[in-house]
């Protein structure tokens, strides 16, 4: 077996689990949630995903990976004005939405009929936003960001696999080290 490939599967689940718990406290700080509501809806989710992964893991007799809706999360992390109550139902709606559109089989082929470039289009105006605020960070921490974006271009062009692990650990090590 290649290297790249645990390697390449480690940064998935970190980058993956990672970055879109940094969209969810995002979501929760735009809602006004308090450290604790944060912290519970966090541990909510994780739990649920867990119990989710291990039921249809065992049913189907092979490894399930569930996940939260990042778009829909983008989507409340970005916006302003909502309260917590209204947030949730929203996600109360959206989930009924969700099973509806897997039970109801006209529904299902009229969405998976949306170009997957559309979605991928919707998701990327949303997220970046958290990719200008990122840049806009770079002048309150110059010496903590700038080199790790350096150290991901220049990995990148010598292992394209290993420029993301570098920088998760690079950036994980000096956070550790500067506290």
């Amino acid at each position: 077996m290649r290297l790249s490939i645990p390697i390449s599967a480690f940064v998935a689940a970190i980058v993956g689990f990672g970055g879109t718990l940094a969209i969810v406290i995002a979501a929760a700080k735009a809602v006004g949630a308090t450290q604790v509501e944060t912290a519970s809806g966090v541990t909510a989710i994780c739990l649920a995903m867990t119990v989710e992964c291990l039921l249809l893991s065992w049913r189907t007799k092979m490894p399930v990976i569930t996940a939260w809706s990042t778009p829909g999360l983008a989507l409340v992390a970005a916006s302003s004005g909502f309260s917590m109550g209204e947030a949730v139902g929203a996600y109360i709606v959206t989930g009924v939405l969700l099973v509806a559109t897997g039970l109801f089989g006209p529904l299902t082929r009229l969405i998976s009929r949306i170009p997957a470039s559309v979605a991928s289009g919707m998701l990327a105006g949303i997220v970046v936003t958290f990719a200008i605020n990122a840049m806009k960070a770079i002048p309150a921490d110059p010496w903590l960001i700038l080199p790790l974006i350096a150290a991901f271009f220049v990995i990148r062009l010598f292992n394209p696999a290993l420029s993301v692990l570098a920088v998760l650990v690079g950036g994980g090590l000096a956070a550790f080290l500067t506290g």
